[in-house]
């Protein structure tokens, strides 16, 4: 294979991994982060970049090194367990969260910035029938547009992040915000990308092999090479913004929300014309993401039920369910969905770590001790951010080093992975010398 064609392909997979890692939704994380951050947007930013951007891109890593599908990658774990680990990605984070916050997004930066008297219940009908319609027809304009409008989305977002960075609205200054490190990154759980990473990968490595590329080691270059292009696109684009965030600290309320704080400190930077261009463009990529996002799911759960539920009628089911969530607004859908991405979240980057030193791994039960030991933690730590407090679990759990920080599940993982791998080669050493007692 010549390398000008690897080189070419790789730079062409970079772009196209970046625009589906990179959500318009995910535009307003950001700078929320960067203005409660303020001086400390630094540890902010590197909080964020392991969340929102290196353990994403490690995600296809991990898939990759099991054979380009998640069902390997999670085999050791059970092979029930990425049928449930889906079902929950696609219909707590995708269909609940992911989908109504790009209409409610595309009412908040795009209508509403608009036609400021708009109602919200008209935007979120106009969305999902524009929603419905193209995601039922499976068009292959959805996919031209997108093209188009991802470069033309990033171009201005370049514009923005170019103008806040050399020309910013003012110095970020201290907050009162205790550890902008950890606070950045869970708050990057937010954009969902890790889910992105596992569950889109096999799409990925599979558009990599269809380009001709038959080598595996070929096939690695051109996924590796497209990572960190896409990583070093990402890492501008939400760097740029987290800081033009923290520039913007002290010249807002504390209270303002994560949309509004968006265009105010674009209005600040370009003007009425710069928040205009950003609320269109922002407006239609919204559209294409929830198309392509409401089809991926549409089309899992009708595999899933075997076709016993059309994917028509789950195409129906999400638009009528997206109505309803997203009128709560973007920042009730990110209140709700902090548990979900708590509960989730942990267990994915788990997932992530045992896929990418796949090779090193001992035996089954240490991917399985891991696994088991962080779904518990997360449990109760989930059930306690919607209210239903297990006393004597959250009791332990605050015990637990790192608790404090958001990590309590780092050390039960780690224990779990040690415990297990030391009970599966016990029971393996067990059964050797019965067969020797035995013979």
């Amino acid at each position: 294979m010549k390398t000008n064609k690897i080189y070419r392909d790789s730079l062409i997979f970079g772009f196209a991994f970046f625009a589906v890692f990179f959500g318009a939704g995910n535009l307003i994380f950001p700078p929320s982060i960067g203005f409660v951050s303020g001086s400390d947007w630094p540890n902010a930013l590197a909080g964020f970049a392991l969340t929102g951007i290196i353990l994403p891109l490690l995600g296809l890593i991990a898939v990759l090194n099991a054979e380009g599908k998640f069902e390997v990658l999670t085999n050791p774990i059970s092979p029930w367990f990425y049928k449930v680990y889906n079902s929950l990605c696609m219909l707590c984070i995708a269909m609940v969260v992911t989908v109504p916050r790009t209409a409610a997004t595309t009412h908040e930066i795009g209508v509403h910035t608009l036609f400021p008297h708009f109602p919200a219940f008209g935007t979120m009908i106009i969305f999902f029938a524009l929603n419905y319609y193209f995601a039922n027809d499976r068009s292959n304009m959805i996919d031209k547009v997108g093209k188009v409008l991802t470069p033309a989305l990033l171009v201005i977002l370049l514009f923005i992040v170019s103008k806040g960075t050399f020309d910013p609205i003012g110095t970020p200054i201290a907050t009162k915000l205790p550890n902008s490190f950890s606070n950045a990154f869970t708050g990057a759980y937010q954009t969902g990308d890790l889910f992105t990473g596992l569950l889109c990968a096999s799409v990925f490595i599979g558009a990599v092999i269809n380009k001709g590329y038959k080598d595996q080691a070929n096939v690695r270059k051109v996924t590796i090479n497209g990572t960190i292009i896409a990583g070093v696109g990402l890492l501008v684009v939400y760097g740029g913004l987290l800081y033009i965030g923290a520039t913007g600290a002290g010249q807002f309320p504390k209270d303002i929300e994560s949309t509004t704080l968006l265009t105010s400190l674009v209005d600040r930077l370009l003007g009425n014309y710069g928040t205009i261009f950003l609320a269109v463009a922002v407006t239609l990529a919204c559209l294409t993401t929830a198309i392509g996002i409401t089809a991926s799911i549409a089309d899992f759960l009708s595999h899933l039920t075997k076709n016993k539920v059309s994917y028509r009628i789950w195409v129906l089911f999400i638009c009528i369910s997206g109505v309803s969530v997203g009128l709560l607004g973007v920042e009730k859908i990110i209140n709700f969905a902090l548990p979900l991405f708590l509960g989730l979240y942990p267990v994915s980057i788990v997932i992530v770590f045992l896929g990418v030193f796949r090779k090193y791994i001992p035996n089954a039960w240490a991917y399985k001790g891991a696994v088991l030991l962080t779904i518990s933690v997360s449990l109760f730590e989930t059930l306690g951010a919607y209210g239903l407090d297990v006393k004597f679990a959250n009791n332990f759990i605050t015990m637990i080093p790192f608790s404090s920080k958001g990590f309590a599940w780092i050390l039960p993982a780690i224990i779990g992975f040690i415990g297990g791998a030391l009970l599966q080669r016990t029971m393996a050493r067990k059964q050797e010398t019965e067969l020797d007692l035995s013979a």
